[in-house]
This record gives C-alpha cells, structure tokens and sequence, in this order.
C-alpha cells in the first residue's frame, strides 16, 4: 500500500512526527496521486508501530498544542520498506497509489534487483502487446486503448529502467 511506502520511506531519511510526514507530503503534492488523510495516515503509523516496523522514540511539546509523537523507522522496517518497492515493480500491476511511492524511495531498496523487475515487466507487456484481436463496437476500442495504455506504460518503464541502471553505476 501506498502510504505504507511513503511513511517507512519518510522515516527511513529522518525520525518525523505525523504532522511533519502529513506536510511533506502535501508540500510535494503527493496528497493529488495518492489520498492523504490524518485517518489514513494516523491508521497507517498504528499498523506500522504494531507490526514493529517503527517505533516511538520521544514525545514533543510545542508552545501550549498538544504534545507529538516522533517516530524513527526500525531494522525491521527498512527492510520491509525494501521488500514493498521490490515487490511494487515485481506485481506487474501499473498502480500509480503503489509503483509512485516506490519509485520515490526506491533508492532504499536493491536498485539491481528493482531493475530486473523492470526489465521483466517490460518483457511481459511486449509478449503482450503482439497479440491482436478482431474486435467489433465497444470491444475494438477497449482493446485499442489498451493497447495504448500498454505502449505507453513499456516506454515510460523502460525510462526507469535506464535511469535504476544509470544511477546504480
């Protein structure tokens, strides 16, 4: 899930409070691919600190607001944060609310292994795209978009596989 990768991923930079994670993301526009709410946020560090993949690390008081909890990200959390990008690429599912928060941290994850995923998604959407069917009405044009849809999602993966590669080098 996406705010899985984005909160482990925030944290795996600089131990943060919720607020502070919920303004970078706004400030980044995140907040327009993905639904960033305090319930979905706050929901997700629960599951989070239950599943020991961060922890509380100190309570913060500001001026008279309510004191703020600080999390920092675990062992055991960076290498599921590692695990959800690899496996964001290795699903071969183009949902942008998964595959855009893994490409965002995707620099704590095995750039080669990523890479490889890439590569293997793009060889499945090309076998893919060799098929052709004889479609009449409504089901010529859904197959026509998909098709495009499918050109489009190989070319932009095999950007990102050339820059995993570059940038691994």
């Amino acid at each position: 899930m996406s705010m899985q990768i984005l909160i482990l991923g925030l944290l795996r930079e600089t131990p943060r409070h919720p607020y502070e994670m919920k303004m970078i993301m706004k400030q980044q526009h995140w907040n327009q691919l993905f639904p960033v709410t305090e319930g979905n946020l706050y929901h997700n560090i629960k599951r989070a600190a239950e599943r020991g993949h961060i922890k509380a690390i100190k309570q913060e008081q500001v001026e008279k607001r309510p004191s703020r909890t600080v999390y920092e990200i675990t062992d055991q959390g960076k290498e599921e944060l590692s695990n959800r990008i690899l496996y964001a690429f290795l699903d071969q599912k183009m949902e942008i609310t998964t595959v855009y928060p893994a490409l965002l941290f995707v620099r704590y994850s095995d750039r080669n292994s990523v890479a490889e995923a890439v590569r293997k998604w793009i060889e499945s959407i090309e076998m893919k795209e060799g098929e052709t069917r004889q479609e009449r009405g409504a089901g010529y044009y859904i197959h026509k978009h998909f098709q495009q849809r499918m050109r489009t999602d190989r070319e932009w993966l095999q950007e990102v596989a050339a820059w995993l590669e570059k940038e691994h080098k």
